[in-house]
């Protein structure tokens, strides 16, 4: 009788966990191969047209989807302007946010970051988010540069994402989603810029901005590497502010980075504090165990959670016999 109850009350919280309107966080779909090491998750960036996504989807090596979003037309539909899936400054893809989003529910066995490039464009995603959300049963990030940061950035990189409106609708719409926040940044071989670092006026400045609009809910900081491991003061402040927030730590090809300072910069901050999102090249320079980039062979957590729903299910129902 006893054991009846334990696979019950297992098979109930199996049963909560899938109906549950909130999207799970990464630690918990995961979770068979993160075990408080935030660094075991891979990702792929720029999950932009049809064809990325599909392989990505198929693969077993990929676990998170970064993918960017900007007002932009369908190459099926160039008259009607709607929420795409580019990177600026292209306007143009095979992939809408919708179907994106839908392609990826359906599959259900990677989460999902959406990069907004914009507030238009995030302002227009807003009722699309709406109807999927009860759906969302993997992890989501909400991503958005909202402020300028180093070196020295101006708009000629890029315009921040309005972060008051932002935040305030995020707040308001999306409480149970995981916001990734950064800077604009300048830094890289396209400005022959090979050094650099995040200023406390900049940390601070980030601090005060989640703040003043009441933001409660999981919080990653989007970093840049080679300028990141410049500025360890800065990171640990950015941690020691929520216990909840997480840096997210990301790189572009051919940006200048020290393997030795960011592996210290990684290990200093903690590993359960630190998702790494960088090329191969940048990945190989780390010292510390882990990973190869698309090595990682694991059970899905919907593929458990499945397996572990019908096999709960069958034990209950021949012990009841």
């Amino acid at each position: 009788m006893a054991r009846i109850i334990v696979l019950t009350l297992a098979l109930l919280a199996v049963i909560q966990f899938v109906m549950s309107t909130n999207p799970p966080s990464i630690e918990e779909f995961f979770k068979e191969k993160v075990r408080g090491n935030l660094t075991t998750i891979t990702w792929k960036h720029a999950v932009n047209n049809k064809a990325l996504l599909n392989s990505s989807l198929a693969s077993t090596d990929v676990m998170m989807l970064e993918a960017d979003v900007v007002l932009g037309n369908l190459q099926t539909n160039m008259t009607k302007l709607m929420p795409i899936m580019a990177h600026p400054p292209n306007t143009t893809s095979d992939l809408s946010l919708e179907e994106f989003i839908e392609i990826v529910l359906k599959n259900g066995t990677k989460g999902m970051k959406l990069d907004f490039k914009s507030i238009e464009a995030f302002n227009q995603s807003v009722e699309i988010l709406k109807k999927f959300k009860p759906n969302m049963k993997v992890p989501v990030w909400i991503n958005a540069d909202i402020l300028m940061g180093p070196v020295n950035a101006t708009e000629e990189q890029a315009k921040p994402v309005d972060a008051k409106q932002f935040l305030s609708t995020i707040v308001k719409d999306f409480p149970e989603f995981v916001i990734s926040v950064g800077w604009v940044t300048k830094y890289g071989t396209k400005y022959n810029i090979k050094t650099g670092n995040y200023t406390t006026h900049q940390i601070d400045d980030m601090l005060k901005t989640l703040k003043d609009n009441h933001m409660s809910q999981n919080v990653t900081f989007a970093v840049r590497a080679g300028l990141a491991l410049n500025s360890i003061d800065a990171m640990e402040k950015l941690v020691a502010n929520n216990t909840k927030a997480t840096l997210t730590i990301w790189s572009s090809e051919g940006d200048e980075v020290n393997g030795d300072k960011l592996t210290n910069l990684i290990t200093k901050i903690g590993f359960d504090k630190v998702f790494i999102d960088v090329p191969e090249s940048v990945w190989k320079t780390l010292h510390f165990n882990k990973p190869k980039p698309g090595s990682s062979n694991y059970l899905t957590s919907n593929v458990i959670l499945t397996f572990a729903t019908t096999i709960l299910s069958f034990l209950l129902v021949t012990r009841m016999l």
